[in-house]
């Protein structure tokens, strides 16, 4: 990859996870490049659209023309486009909110959500990525990777809260599990307060495509709850799954 365009993603991705505009200085020091070099980068990006700077502060910020590339992205998913209608669905008959994620590096991409209706409820952005590991989304989908791809992230796992799986190897009978029911559970793991079912959904070619996820609070998702919630999104899983088939 050549220097320049390696150096231009890592300040997207730098001001992507920055939340608001930034500056020149603070993008330098945290890609360790020289002022000179961000400011060339930054002010191509200025130029073409891709963000722009704040007169007041002088500092830079992303525009909606990343986001917009993204969407267009994401809506020429299929399995976007399959499981929108069972995420609206089963979030309007569960009452909680509904994920699609899908597998990114070494995490959990969410790519479509639903939100609940609920006073109470767990806000999850588009975009944003979870643990593979600790996270029901993330083990509906670690589950069914290859094995080498599952001892790699197994080995580097650290658990993120007291709660759940704590070591490697629960976490490699919770994945065979998860592998042998079809459906992922977790409560209080990623975020104590959160809790959530996820089943894998497999596309026309039999892998694993993507996983659908059910969660809420974890005071509201009791293991009683969990167990009901679980029967739809496995339900739900292999109705997109079909759909996908089918679209094959």
């Amino acid at each position: 990859m050549s220097a320049t365009v390696e150096k231009a993603l890592q300040l997207i991705e730098a001001m992507a996870r920055g939340g608001g505009p930034l500056g020149v200085s603070q993008l330098g020091r945290e890609l360790k490049l020289n002022k000179s070099t961000v400011y060339r980068l930054v002010d191509t990006l200025v130029r073409h659209g891709y963000a722009e700077q704040d007169p007041a502060t002088g500092r830079y910020a992303l525009t909606v023309k990343m986001w917009e590339m993204g969407v267009g992205v994401v809506r020429g998913m299929g399995l976007r486009q399959a499981a929108r209608p069972l995420l609206e669905a089963e979030a309007e008959a569960t009452g909680e909110a509904t994920l699609l994620g899908i597998v990114q590096d070494r995490d959990a991409l969410i790519i479509d959500k639903v939100d609940s209706r609920q006073p109470l409820q767990i806000f999850s952005p588009l975009g944003a990525r979870v643990s593979l590991c600790s996270s029901s989304l993330g083990r509906a989908l670690l589950a069914f990777q290859p094995p080498e791809v599952v001892e790699a992230v197994a080995a580097g796992f650290a658990p993120v809260t007291p709660h759940g799986v704590q070591t490697r190897d629960a976490l490699l009978a919770e994945l065979a599990r998860v592998r042998q029911e079809g459906c992922a559970r977790s409560a209080d793991e990623w975020q104590v307060g959160v809790a959530g079912v996820a089943a894998p959904i497999r596309g026309a070619d039999g892998r694993v495509a993507g996983a659908f996820c059910i969660t809420g609070p974890s005071s509201r998702l009791v293991p009683a709850r969990l167990g009901e919630l679980a029967l739809r999104c496995a339900a739900a899983a292999r109705r997109v799954s079909d759909l996908l088939d089918r679209r094959g």
